[in-house]
């Protein structure tokens, strides 16, 4: 089994070196590390639903699994599916636990704001999940009250679930920030996860994920997000999801990838996960040349700094399945 492969991204600001970023990543072949998926975990947490549902007679649709395995960026077309949703299984977004949020998606936030609306629960990027929990709890006949603690039925289904497709014993957690358990886990064991659930009798609902990230992925994240992006231009289906705190996962069955920044830095396991995975014949180059424009224009960027230069290397061997050796990029964008 090969080492991880390690990636530095370099900021400059007029030649000099302002900020430098680790990410790291595993594959089928390569060792792990520890980590928190955070939201990467959604594709695999909500296959206890799907299988409930289907045993209540109560299909979901691939636009309710996608919108309840996402981190959706608040536009009306995820809070208005939401809303919907929640009319059609009547049940209450209000009683979800996470809290009013901003929307990622600048343009959705600045109209709230221009129109003196106020941000809602809805607008949260986990509240698909947390409405897909209620769901959950009305299926199974049991009281949604304290639905996200780790004693409540609905999570004991999942780590349930998380122990028999990850093959641990015991599970560790720690609290998401939408106040949901955040599984800590070996970044191979979570790949390893891929293999064993399509080798599972839950295969067949995870082929219903991935077909509904595939089918409405705009719904799983949102306008120029970096997981949507990926599975918009894949050159075959592929299911990715990005996690809080520099995370990305993406899957298309029988290769599997788990991007992490070590700092957490969004922007850096972004880049770099785009451009290995065009070089890896996966994507088009167009999520990275989204990356490279959104930042040249200052869009979205949440340092408040000016881009003079972007330095991307490869800090470790080259790659099993034959990918070239990366040159030394420089991105000239302001």
């Amino acid at each position: 089994m090969s080492k991880i492969k390690t990636f530095i991204i370099e900021l400059l600001r007029n030649g000099h070196i302002e900020s430098t970023h680790q990410v790291e990543m595993t594959t089928n072949k390569s060792e792990g590390q520890k980590f928190f998926p955070r939201s990467a975990i959604k594709p695999f947490q909500i296959i206890p639903l799907i299988k409930l549902a289907n045993e209540s007679n109560t299909y979901l649709t691939k636009e309710e699994i996608a919108i309840f395995g996402s981190s959706h960026s608040g536009q009306d077309i995820h809070t208005d599916l939401l809303q919907n949703i929640c009319k059609k299984y009547e049940i209450r977004w209000e009683e979800i636990y996470c809290a009013p949020q901003r929307p990622m998606h600048i343009n959705t936030a600045d109209r709230y704001l221009e129109n003196k609306k106020t941000f809602t629960k809805l607008n949260n990027n986990c509240s698909g999940k947390h409405i897909s929990m209620l769901l959950f709890s009305k299926l199974l006949k049991v009281d949604n009250k304290n639905y996200q603690e780790n004693n409540h039925i609905v999570q004991e289904q999942i780590n349930k679930f998380f122990m028999e497709i990850f093959e641990l014993p015991k599970l560790e957690f720690a609290i998401d920030g939408c106040g949901l358990p955040a599984l800590f886990i070996d970044s191979s064991i979570f790949i390893n996860g891929v293999e064993n659930i399509n080798n599972s009798e839950y295969k067949d609902y995870w082929l219903s994920v991935f077909e509904s990230y595939n089918s409405f992925p705009n719904l799983v994240g949102g306008e120029n997000r970096t997981d949507t992006n990926i599975m918009l231009n894949s050159k075959s289906p592929l299911l990715a999801k990005s996690g809080a705190e520099g995370v990305l996962f993406v899957t298309n069955n029988d290769e599997t990838f788990v991007f992490k920044c070590l700092d957490g830095n969004f922007r850096a396991v972004d880049l770099v996960a785009t451009k290995v995975l065009n070089e890896l014949g996966f994507i088009t180059e167009k999520p990275y040349e989204l990356l490279n424009n959104n930042y040249s224009k200052k869009i979205e960027v949440i340092s408040a700094i000016l881009l003079s230069g972007l330095v991307f290397k490869e800090y470790s061997d080259n790659f099993d399945s034959g990918l070239k050796e990366l040159e030394k990029l420089v991105e000239n964008f302001l």
